[in-house]
């Protein structure tokens, strides 16, 4: 064991646990953060669809929820502290009609109490050396275990979390010292982040853990998150230098520079450097060391055109250097839709597939209402790609909406409405009964055979969508058994347009406020369901604990009666049954398709007994990669990622799962020559 891992903490470092011991206290809610608080719970009461009322069984469910989501591995909190804060869980919903919003500092100033206890923990045991021959494991399952009863129990599991943590590095070849460095930086910054949190945060997470006992996906979004959300997450832009930062030990580095933007092209700024402040006009610095990296964010940020001076220490340098940069509009472009063209050998044909890469449902809804030809929209990037595709004469297209977790309700329509030439594309329930949606736009961009991907992790809007593509019979859809499951509907409600202190110009955060549920032209909804594929391809996240009928307070699955639609016969029950067998077949004999098998058992193996062994023999026979090429695989990827300046978006790689997708579609294109020839049987609508 190297000498580090063995070092005492030295006489600075214990000064300051006790300081951070001593000096822990949350925030104090201010009087704007207790009309914030009234406001969210009349607008929850008057405004979710399920019109609920906060009363005394609410409230219980929301201390358990504000509980869970400070300390959701039960690490921190003792179980007497637990108790403590149960007596006074019938209190809280009528305390927050008035306002009070104290209990929230009183949890919050225990936890930051605990957190430096186990802190100290931590610093301790990384100075002691770890056995990893002994036979011992560690629960991997919350709800298995309860709080610790005394600090002792405390200790005992942050030990068995430490070897865990030190396995898993260990695993990656890092040396004993670097695991030591590694982890003190770790929790040291974990520990600066907790301390650091304001009063907004704080209200965040407590009005948050309220608005999920009613479901998954209403929440309280402060004015910080409400501005990130709308313009990285909808728009994909902002205003700023073009360079994304992460904390690590008490610095701003630069993980990534988004090429073609400000500091791409000044051509100083580099991953890994440091940055340490900023030098003002007038020669004064704001020191940004230790400071939370959201502050540092908007220190940075600014309107287009102006100049911010960065002092930054390059990577591998002790020397500071002053990057003056001029702020400009920074394109998000890597979550844009991409294409791609891939020509492959299908069959003994030369087949050419345009398979577009859609990461979200993106779009600035005002600027497309006001016209502007340079409106961001994922329907109108995607319009562009079809249209290439149809230039080089493609066979067939690939929308590949795995890991794409939705975004906007009507960006899904019109997306739907490239496909299709006019029909229903989503029914919604509100509490006044049901409406639908319909593509109105006559015509489609794409009507030769399409290919729609999903997986678990597809959502809301990408389930929109697939749905459509199912129902209509319009194309092929293949992945995981299901998409997430999401079939509710968000609607952003600005806080301070709802106070009554009338300042609606300022940022007051908003309410995502559940309003709708969403359900397909044949009546299902996608909630707790999701959508099915016609060829299911085996996969890890079939059995991995995500999608919404894993979550609490999920609303249940509901049908209501079918619209007449358009049927396009692309997947007539006959073809999809060859397909699959022809599929089934081909894995059955490919050896990857076997490793997966195999893999797929062995989680759900370890999944079922809930614990990980701490022996490190043992640990390695079930958790690294069991042969020597995907490990080599592994390991080109992440070296390749380091080099990188920017982590690009592949549109599509070859691997064993994409080429059977492509051999999928293959027999699809052979198969189904006729039906993908024949004309769509219209709907018939009956009179008004």
């Amino acid at each position: 064991m190297p000498r580090l891992a063995l070092r005492p903490l030295s006489l600075i470092a214990v000064l300051f646990l006790m300081a951070a011991v001593v000096g822990a206290q949350a925030p104090i809610p201010t009087n704007e953060d207790q009309e914030t608080a009234r406001t969210v719970v009349d607008l929850l009461e008057q405004g979710h669809m399920a019109r609920p009322v906060i009363d005394d069984e609410i409230a219980v469910k929301w201390c358990d929820n504000f509980i869970k989501d400070l300390d959701p591995q039960k690490y921190y909190f003792l179980k007497a502290d637990v108790e403590e804060f149960r007596k006074q869980a019938k209190t809280l919903d009528d305390k927050i009609h008035e306002g009070n919003i104290d209990f929230a500092r009183v949890v919050f100033d225990r936890f930051l109490q605990r957190h430096d206890e186990r802190y100290k923990t931590v610093m301790d045991l990384l100075g002691k050396k770890l056995d990893f021959t002994v036979d011992e494991f560690l629960t991997d399952d919350p709800d298995k275990i309860d709080f610790p009863a005394d600090k002792a129990e405390a200790d005992e599991r942050w030990r068995k979390k430490l070897k865990y943590e030190t396995l898993q590095l260990r695993a990656d070849d890092t040396t004993d010292e670097e695991t030591v460095k590694k982890l003190t930086i770790r929790y040291r910054d974990r520990n600066r982040i907790f301390h650091q949190f304001d009063s907004n945060e704080l209200l965040e997470v407590y009005l948050s853990s309220l608005t999920r006992t009613f479901d998954p996906h209403s929440s309280y979004l402060s004015a910080k998150n409400l501005e990130d959300m709308l313009n990285q997450q909808l728009h994909l832009s902002l205003e700023g230098i073009g360079a994304s930062l992460r904390s690590e030990d008490g610095y701003a580095v630069v993980a990534e520079v988004v090429p073609g933007m400000a500091a791409d092209k000044d051509g100083r700024l580099q991953p890994d450097d440091k940055i340490v402040g900023i030098l003002k006009d007038d020669k004064s610095e704001i020191d940004l060391v230790e400071k939370k990296l959201s502050d540092v964010v908007r220190y940075i940020r600014g309107p287009r055109g102006t100049k911010v001076s960065l002092i930054v220490l390059p990577s591998g340098s002790k020397e500071r250097k002053v990057y003056e940069i001029t702020r400009e509009r920074v394109e998000l472009t890597e979550q844009h839709a991409k294409g791609k063209v891939i020509e492959s050998k299908l069959n003994g044909k030369d087949v050419k597939l345009g398979v577009i890469s859609l990461p979200a449902f993106y779009g600035d809804t005002m600027a497309i209402l006001r016209g502007d030809p340079n409106a961001v929209s994922a329907t109108a990037d995607c319009r562009k790609i079809l249209n290439e595709f149809k230039k080089v004469g493609v066979d067939a297209v690939v929308v590949d909406l795995r890991d794409n977790g939705g975004g906007l309700l009507e960006e899904a329509k019109t997306l739907s409405g490239l496909f299709i030439d006019t029909g229903p594309v989503v029914q919604i329930k509100e509490v006044f009964g049901v409406k639908h949606l319909d593509d109105d736009d006559e015509g489609t961009a794409w009507d030769g055979p399409l290919v729609v991907l999903i997986n678990k992790l597809s959502a809301s809007a990408s389930e929109i969508f697939a749905g459509v593509i199912r129902d209509y019979s319009r194309g092929l859809i293949i992945g995981d058994s299901s998409t997430f499951g999401k079939g509710t509907v968000q609607s952003i409600v600005n806080i301070g347009e709802h106070t009554a202190r009338r300042d609606r110009g300022k940022n007051r955060g908003a309410l995502k406020l559940t309003i709708q549920q969403f359900y397909r032209a044949n009546g299902d909804s996608t909630q707790i369901n999701g959508v099915a594929p016609h060829i299911h391809l085996p996969s890890i996240r079939d059995f991995m604990d995500f999608g919404e009928g894993k979550m609490d307070n999920a609303l249940k699955f509901e049908k209501v009666a079918p619209l007449a639609h358009d049927n396009y016969n692309r997947t007539p029950d006959d073809l999809v049954a060859a397909l699959t067998a022809k599929s089934a077949e081909r894995r059955k004999n490919d050896p990857k398709f076997k490793k997966l098998d195999e893999r797929i058992k062995q989680f759900v193996d370890r999944k079922a007994r809930h614990s990980i062994p701490l022996n490190e023999a043992k640990f390695k026979a079930e958790y690294l990669p069991d042969d020597e090429e995907k490990a080599a695989d592994e390991k080109e990827k992440k070296d390749k990622r380091a080099k990188k300046k920017f982590t690009e978006r592949e549109v599509w790689a070859s691997d064993f799962y994409n080429d059977e997708v492509v051999r999928i579609i293959g027999d699809y294109l052979a198969l189904g020559s006729k039906v993908l020839a024949a004309a769509p049987v219209r709907a018939v609508v009956a009179d008004q």
